[in-house]
């Protein structure tokens, strides 16, 4: 294999690697191989406040050196210190900031020799946030010598596809760990909450929601998307669904709230259906369109009460209100079960508009699927 074809190989492998972190041990021993190096490393360094190395992929090197450098030792490395104060600077080599007569007394190096013979490091970095850096760390032993000129002109050229390698990496990495962490927290909301794209089809739905399914008690999902059992109200449930998918504008779509009671006679759920925004990544798979959140009556108890309260600085009975609105009652049902008046309930309803900032009662259950469903 010719030299130029060995490079295609790398760039290729770093790329592949990009797209499937399971393929950096690979793409490392490619670098190495290319480079006449003995071991090479792939490394995020926090710069924050106490410097550490969160990740750390590596071919070649013993894993109990790696523990104690990480756990222990990396913070006093030459090279971890000079890439600290130069987190702009692309391609690194030790002969840049060290002597090798300094390295035969300092500290690190007499603990590094006591593990390997790798004496020397060139390293391609870049920043890909404020105090984040990452890069591909190539070592050599002390036997085959030093990073060269040519050796850090291999680099220099390697540099650009290591860049845009890991920042596709980060990309693909932020959205993956911001998926992993939006469904952790949805999955431990007890209310269920499922959502649906524009043709009323489930892109999603939490736990709660799957348990709820599973219970057989007047939920059901199928391919076209959810029902309730009982007809009446499937079919209110329907019209709600089809009121947050029309017209096309997200800001100008409804939501809206019922009651529905389960077959097996167990208190009413209520059920808040909104729109959700319809503006997404172009090559995004999954589009949410509607959210559907069902909750019980302990789910809208003191903590419901306390979390209005604190959220939009509601008075109890406004917090009340609002409760029992969202729940799906008109204004005369939620005043005779709170006991006040009609003309009490329409002051204090204009109340909850005010420090809510709706003028309507369709944005008022809007906000308040967000504040009782998914705070």
């Amino acid at each position: 294999m010719s030299v130029d074809e060995r490079v295609l190989e790398v760039v290729d492998s770093l790329y592949a690697a990009a797209m499937d972190e399971a393929l950096w041990s690979d793409a490392l021993k490619k670098v190495a191989d290319l480079t006449g190096s003995q071991a090479a490393s792939l490394w995020v360094l926090d710069g924050s406040a106490q410097p550490r190395l969160p990740t750390f992929t590596y071919i070649n090197l013993d894993p109990a050196f790696i523990k104690e450098y990480l756990d222990e030792v990396a913070p006093l490395d030459p090279t971890v210190q000079y890439l600290l104060r130069h987190p702009t600077q692309p391609v690194v080599h030790d002969a840049m900031f060290i002597t090798e007569r300094e390295k035969d007394w300092h500290p690190y190096y007499d603990w590094h020799h006591r593990w390997s013979d790798l004496r020397f490091r060139l390293v391609g970095q870049i920043s890909p946030a404020p105090c984040v850096q990452a890069g591909i760390a190539l070592h050599r032993a002390r036997q085959v010598g030093r990073y060269e000129a040519v050796d850090i002109e291999q680099m220099s050229y390697l540099h650009r596809h290591i860049e845009r390698a890991l920042s596709i990496g980060f990309k693909l990495g932020s959205l993956g760990t911001l998926e992993r962490c939006t469904t952790e927290l949805l999955d431990r909301n007890p209310v269920a909450i499922v959502l649906l794209d524009g043709r009323g089809r489930v892109v999603y739905k939490n736990r709660a929601a799957d348990g709820l399914c599973s219970s057989q008690d007047g939920l059901r999902f199928a391919e076209n998307g959810i029902s309730l059992t009982h007809k009446g109200d499937n079919d209110k449930l329907q019209r709600l669904i089809a009121q947050a998918l029309s017209p096309v504008s997200p800001d100008s779509r409804a939501g809206g709230a019922m009651r529905t009671t389960p077959p097996s006679g167990k208190p009413p759920y209520s059920v808040l259906v909104g729109p959700v925004s319809l503006n997404y990544p172009l090559l995004s798979s999954v589009r949410p369109a509607v959210c559907v959140a069902i909750s019980g009556a302990a789910q809208h108890g003191p903590m419901a009460i306390q979390r209005l309260r604190a959220v939009f600085n509601l008075t109890e009975a406004e917090a009340r209100l609002a409760i029992s609105v969202a729940a799906g009652d008109g204004l005369r049902t939620a005043a005779a079960k709170l006991g006040i008046s009609y003309g009490s309930a329409r002051v204090r309803l204009s109340e909850i508009f005010c420090k809510t900032n709706t003028h309507r009662q369709g944005e008022l259950i809007g906000l308040l699927i967000a504040a009782l469903a998914l705070g």
